[in-house]
């Protein structure tokens, strides 16, 4: 007999398959994704599903997935303006970055929601989060949709411009010390992958 209990995801709801994928495939590091509308609002919002893509050119991937109005701004932002900033996200800034993901309407700004600093960038137009220790300047290659309705993947390709390393972490034109992020696990839980401990933090309602 099977030791395996297997579900078909033709038979699961959305949510039944975010819950299976979230709780199996981690730790997963936060894109925390600055980006600015064509009207120049500013929006700031973290995900989880985000992957480097290659180095030649150098590229990266997150998913902001469709929620059950749309698009969420940060996609429409990054839609209309073709840029956007990747921040990585330490325990020190990661209560901050929770409050981000807090539904707001669009004229509400997450950076005075979270307290965090807007730093200029120096080849996009969105602001980096000064507080975080790496941050990527993106310009958009692609968005690859898969899927429609409430969970449906957005794939943000975006090609990468510039870096932004924390002093730091950075010797004699190397990374010296190690980076240690903040990553996300299933449910309500993150890691710190310094302290190498598991801690809760709940979505904002």
């Amino acid at each position: 007999m099977s030791a395996f209990h297997t579900v078909s995801f033709a038979d699961t709801t959305h949510e039944e398959s975010y819950k299976i994928l979230a709780a199996t495939i981690h730790p997963r590091p936060i894109a925390f994704v600055s980006s600015q509308a064509a009207n120049g609002h500013l929006n700031l919002a973290p995900f989880s599903f985000f992957m480097v893509g290659g180095s030649n050119p150098p590229s990266l991937a997150y998913s902001p997935t469709l929620s059950s109005r749309g698009a969420k701004d940060s996609l429409q932002n990054v839609i209309e303006t073709r840029e956007f900033v990747v921040n990585l996200v330490h325990r020190e800034i990661a209560e901050r970055m929770n409050l981000t993901s807090k539904g707001v309407p669009a004229d509400i700004s997450e950076w005075d929601l979270s307290g965090l600093t807007p730093e200029p960038s120096v080849f996009v137009a969105p602001p980096r989060v000064a507080e975080s220790q790496i941050q990527f300047e993106c310009r958009l290659f692609q968005v690859v949709e898969h899927g429609k309705g409430p969970g449906a993947a957005r794939y943000v390709i975006g090609e990468v411009l510039a870096a932004h390393i924390h002093e730091s972490l950075w010797s004699d034109g190397v990374i010296e010390n190690q980076v240690r992020l903040v990553a996300r696990l299933g449910g309500h839980d993150y890691i710190d992958t310094e302290a190498l401990a598991i801690f809760k933090m709940q979505r904002p309602v």
